[in-house]
Formats: C-alpha cells, structure tokens, sequence
C-alpha cells in the first residue's frame, strides 16, 4: 500500500464523528425514497469497506488501516440505515395530519396564523394551523377571496374562525390533476405539491369565510408571538413604510411588506439573500452580542452561555426557516466548542446542522432555501483560504469580506440558474459594496428589537426605552436607504441579470464541474507566481502610506468609472416620442417632449416594472401622471412611480371610483406635494410643450361612486 493510499485512509479515519453525521444526512435526506434503494446503498458501502479491508491483508503492516476501514464502514451504513429510519417516521407523522384531507374535503373551526398573510395577485394567502375541528393540529394554505378585508396588523398567532375546502391536498389527488399551476421554474411547471410537503403543510385550501376574532394563542407559542410583535414594533418605529418593511425583511425575515418593485431590484442585484434571515444574521448577532457583555463585565462563560441563549431565541423569533436553521445550529454548536476549550470544526457543525433540520423535516432538501444556504457555507469552507491568501494585499476586513462574498457568489450561481433560469452578473460588485452598510443595518436594528422586548415589562419601562430606539432609528434609516438605492441602481445596469437556463440534474454537475476546474486552475497559477507575489506585496507595503492611499483611490476610480458612465441618465430625446412600455399585460404610455417634459399615461401592472422602463427611457421626473381608471394593469405599477419619482401634476380619472389601490396611489401622491387635478371632460391641460385633451369621462350625475 502506497504512502500516500494511507494517508488518505488515516485522514478520513481520524474523523469518525463527521462520517457518521454525513451518513445520517444522507439517511434523511433519502427518506422520501424507497427503503430498498436505502438498503442497496448501505450494502455497498458494506462491500466497499470489506473490499478495502481485504486490500490491506492481514500480513500486511497496514492491516489495521484495513481493519479501521471496515468498522467505519459498518459504522457509516447503521448511521445511514438509521437516518433513512429516522426521515421516515418523521415523514409518516408530517403526513398524519393531512388523513382526511382529500380534494374537496371541508376545513372548519378556529386556526392560528403562522405568519403574516402574503399579499398576491388573485388575493392573499396565510399559513394557518388548525385548533379546532376535523383538521385539527394540521397545516394548511389558505387562499383568501380576494375581496377579503384583512386586518393590517395580522401577524403570527392571530385567531381567526375559518371555513374553507381543500383545493389540493398535498398527499393524493388535487381536484384537477391535470391542471399544474404556473411556477419560476426552468422549462419545469411549479409543483405545488411537493411545495406543500416540504413546507410541512398538509393541503392547500380555498376560504369562503374567514373571520378575526382579535384573539391570539397563548402558552410558549404566544409569548414568542408577543416577544415577535414587540420586535417588529422596534424594528419599523420611525421608518417610512418602505425602509420599515426593509428592516422588517432584514432583521425579522418578514419580507411581506417588501414591494415586489424593491424585491425584483435585490433579486437583480444579487443581493436577495439580505431580505432572507440566514447565517449572516446569526454571525452578526453574535459579534454584536460578545463584546456587548464583554463590556457589561460578564465573565467568558457567562458571555458564551448567554449568546447561545439569545441565538437560540434569535431562530423562532426570526421564523426559524431552513437557512436559519442551520446556522443557528451551526452557531450554537462553535459557541458550545468555545465554551468547551475545544477546537471547533466548521464541517462539523455543517454536517449537525444538515442533520438537525432534516431531522426536523426531510422534505427540507428540495427547498431551494436549504439548498443554498449549505451551498454556500459550503463554498465559503473550500474557498475562503486560498481566497484571503489571494488578496492579501488588502486589509483583512476587507480581504474576508470579498474572500466570502466571491465563495458564495460562485458557488451558489448553478443552483440560482437550475431554480430561477438567472444569475445576476451584478452580484459581486454589488454585494462587496453593500459590505459595509448591511452589518450596520443589521446591529442597529437587533439593537432596536432588543430594547423594544423591555416593553414587555410595562408601560413606565416602554417609554423610557422609546428615546433610544428613535435615537438609533435616526442612524438606520439613511442606510436602509442607500442599500435600497444600491440594489435599484445596480438592478438597471443593462445585462445585470443573465439567463442561463440550467434545465437538468446534469447540467448542474457540469456547471459545477467547470467552476472545480477554474478554480484548479487558478490555484495552480497562485502557486506559479508565490513568488512574484509575495515580492510585489512586499514592495506595496513598503511604499509610502500616501502613494498606496493615491493608487488605491486611482484604482477604485477606474472601477467606477464605467459604472458611472453605465448609470448615467440618457439625454431626453431630440424630437416628440410615444413609448408604448412594455410591461406585459397591461397599458403605459410614455410622451416626452425635446423640451424634457415627459407624461406617463399609467402604469401597467406591479410586475411591470415601469420606473425601470422610465429611467432607461431617461425619466427623472414626471410633468405629469395620468390615471385613466381604476384597473390593476393600469394602475398597479404607479404606487412605485409616485414613491420613486417627482411628479408635478396628477390627473385622476378614477370618476370617484373605491378601488382601495387606485385611492392610496392618489392619497400617496397627494402626501409627496403633487398637484391632483380631477380629469373630466371637456378639459385641456398644457403641461410643458404638450397639450392633454380630455375627451371622457363626462361628469358623473350625482350619487353612489362606481365600484
């Protein structure tokens, strides 16, 4: 046997704890198949570890590399046969809740929300579970009418008496098996089903009624629904609605709120994962929290033993999805190991964390969530050496920074391109300079969510912690601004997204197989040039701190400059233009005048993305907005024009009408000082170079406004 066969055998055998981890894993993670498919591989591995064993020989000096092997081995199978025993009743008891749930079947009685309702196009939807009733103890989707007046502050824990039925059932048959709904998916239909399973969620159901009591659930569930409710309150106070809903989605995971306008820009930008509580939020918590009660006087174990307890409670009050999962998981297990004097090992508290939350829900690994997010930890193991080795130049805050920013940018753009058909080419730049805004936002805002839980022990203590919360609200919000800005500007570079439409399991492995060949390469080539590096670094710090303090200026201008030139607003057009925006289904019309005045008549739907649209076209400001009625493809897109862009006159054409959007649109124009002028015919308005004729509505006889 070869120096080298034994090293690699001693290398794996000193590691017998991460082996076992990485089989139960995968036991759980291949619970959902059959368990003669389990079976077949734990036998392999079985063979395997004989095979090598007999390789060894027993007159050979190595015989006990062998026979360490085998065990192992052995080992390995029993971890993985016992996942896969494991996944499996945790999947029979998931499934346990959804007996009786067939299509059509009646879902009655009193429920909780999980979360807040999630606003759509065609209504809103709430995860509900079910106290109450035939269904009891069982989670499920539930569609509102659209119609429906849901109260504004409905949030986790809220009671509500509901009577619905099931439309499709997460196990069996849906009322219409050959009709998929649409989905994001690459040349792939949505699965709602499997969206069901690895939610947890036993079906999804159409509500007829849906009533509030103004009740919430008590016990642990409700302290933690209050301690939610008081942080959220922290979190937002002060803020505009639209930096509010920022923090929310930063600091709390509560992205609800979000505009899809602000969400399409970070998904652009590459910077969606910050609206997503992950591993960053727990990394930042707990360097927030260690100095903190460093500074209090607590000793080492206390600070250690007191982190733990506030990123266990971080987790649940956070929503505990599976990226956060694991890093709370992750987090607790290097806080114990510090705790213990013990050297902690990051794979294996990976490989725990892959455990725990499958353990939790073996459906977890499909989610597109999960699989990022170990991905990405994943990448950021293999690669933030060689990474920080390559940019030692740099201070080591900012080396680290783009050391992990690059890892999880490279290492996540496959499964971004197997799950979205994108990947945003904007992603790194844009995300090494949110670097030093997001951990500020994310401090500031823990701090405002951990004074507002003093509220809890009464009136007298809310008040005082009132002024520290405005204090730091002051501070967050311009950088919840700029990083909302940051995201808008690098989403309309032009290319910013780039399709790559990865359809199979294959073409995965291929993608990922020719960033592991780069990225050979590139290691190969550091170590060809160590030495001119090592040289040349030596020179850069021997220089004068002003000389490196200019080159780094010059350098950073070069990177900006093309920036700046693609960022830069088009001139208005030389003659009178019509634009028809394309934004899908829907209307918007955009007239601009050589004199720079430019009228939108509305705005198509939200998803539309028609600021977008105006900034490409050269829009900075709107002469004028006309909304001709009250109709979501024409006016659903304007609550982001009027909060993004000055607009001097607003003509009305809503005729009166009660549409609630269509008003707020008005209402939100009107709080920003624009002029709202009521169009009826027969009017001329002159708005720069360019006349508007109204020719309808005619006015309105008295009486009732049209719905």
């Amino acid at each position: 046997m070869t120096q080298r066969w034994r090293a690699g055998i001693a290398m794996v055998m000193d590691r017998p704890r991460h082996l076992a981890l990485a089989a139960a894993s995968s036991g759980l993670a291949c619970a959902p198949l059959s368990l003669e498919a389990i079976l077949l591989v734990a036998a392999g591995l079985a063979v395997a570890g004989a095979m090598l064993s007999a390789r060894a020989g027993p007159a050979n000096p190595a015989s006990e590399d062998g026979a360490r092997v085998a065990r192992t081995t052995v080992i390995v199978a029993l971890a993985l046969i016992a996942g896969a025993g494991a996944g499996q009743l945790r999947l029979d008891a998931i499934e346990s809740h959804a007996e009786g749930l067939g299509a059509g079947e009646p879902v009655e009685g009193w429920g909780h929300l999980l979360g807040p309702p999630q606003a759509g196009q065609f209504g809103a939807s709430a995860e509900v579970r079910m106290a109450t009733g035939a269904a009891r103890g069982a989670r499920v989707l539930v569609r509102f009418p659209r119609d429906a007046t849901l109260p504004h502050d409905a949030g986790s824990g809220a009671e509500l008496a509901l009577a619905a039925s099931v439309r499709t059932p997460a196990y069996g048959r849906s009322t219409d098996e050959t009709e998929e709904p649409p989905g994001a998916g690459v040349g792939r239909p949505f699965d709602l089903k499997a969206y069901l399973r690895r939610r947890g969620l036993a079906a999804e159901a159409v509500a007829s009624r849906a009533s509030f009591t103004g009740r919430a659930r008590g016990g642990v569930a409700g302290a933690l629904d209050a301690s939610r409710r008081r942080a959220e309150s922290g979190v937002e106070r002060g803020l505009s609605p639209p930096r509010a809903a920022l923090a929310r989605g930063m600091v709390l995971g509560q992205d609800e709120r979000v505009a899809p306008a602000v969400r399409d820009d970070f998904r652009a930008s590459g910077l969606a994962h910050v609206l997503a509580v992950s591993g960053q939020n727990v990394m930042l918590l707990a360097a927030l929290a260690l100095p903190l009660l460093a500074g209090a006087g607590l000793p080492r174990g206390a600070r250690l033993a007191a982190t733990v307890a506030l990123v266990a409670a971080y987790v649940p009050l956070a929503g505990a999805g599976p990226s956060l999962q694991r890093a709370g998981v992750m987090g607790i297990a290097s806080l114990v190991a510090l705790a213990a004097s013990r050297p902690a090992s990051r794979w294996y508290a990976l490989l725990l964390a892959a455990c725990v939350t499958l353990a939790l829900n073996p459906m977890a690994v499909t989610d597109p969530g999960w699989q990022l997010s170990f991905v990405a930890v994943g990448g950021i193991l293999v690669l933030i050496s060689p990474l920080r080795s390559a940019l030692a130049a740099l201070p080591r805050a900012v080396a680290d920074g783009v050391a992990v920013t690059v890892a999880a940018t490279l290492t996540t753009a496959p499964l971004l391109a197997f799950h979205f058909g994108t990947v945003s080419v904007a992603s790194l730049p844009a995300n090494v300079l949110a670097l030093p805004l997001v951990a500020p936002i994310m401090w500031l805002g823990m701090l405002r969510a951990g004074l507002a839980q003093l509220g809890g022990v009464g009136e007298p203590v809310a008040v005082v912690t009132e002024l520290p919360i405005d204090g730091l609200g002051l501070v967050m919000s311009p950088l919840t601004g700029a990083l909302a800005s940051l995201a808008g500007a690098f989403a309309e570079l032009p290319g910013a997204q780039l399709g790559v439409p990865l359809t199979s399991n294959v073409s995965v492995a291929l993608a990922y197989f020719a960033i592991g060949a780069l990225g050979w390469g590139a290691v190969r080539l550091a170590r060809g040039t160590e030495v001119t590096r090592a040289t040349v670094a030596a020179q850069w710090r021997r220089s004068p701190r002003a000389w490196r303090l200019a080159a780094s200026l010059a350098a950073a201008a070069l990177l900006i400059a093309p920036l700046a030139l693609l960022l830069k607003t088009p001139s208005p057009p030389e003659e009178l233009t019509v634009s028809f925006l394309d934004v899908g289904q829907g209307d918007a019309t955009l007239i601009q005048h050589p004199d720079g005045t430019a009228v939108l008549f509305d705005g198509g739907p939200p998803e539309g993305r028609v600021v977008r649209l105006l900034r490409r076209a050269g829009v900075r400001r709107l002469s004028a907005l006309v909304m001709t009625h009250a109709s979501r493809d024409h006016h659903g897109g304007l609550p982001e024009v009027v909060d993004r862009l000055p607009v001097d006159l607003l003509l009305d054409g809503g005729d009166g009408t009660a549409d609630r959007d269509f008003r707020a649109v008005v209402a939100a124009a009107g709080k920003r000082g624009t002029r709202r002028l009521k169009a009826t015919a027969p009017m001329t308005v002159r708005v720069g170079g360019l006349s508007i004729r109204i020719l309808s509505p005619q006015p309105r006889a008295p009486g009732p406004a049209p719905e």
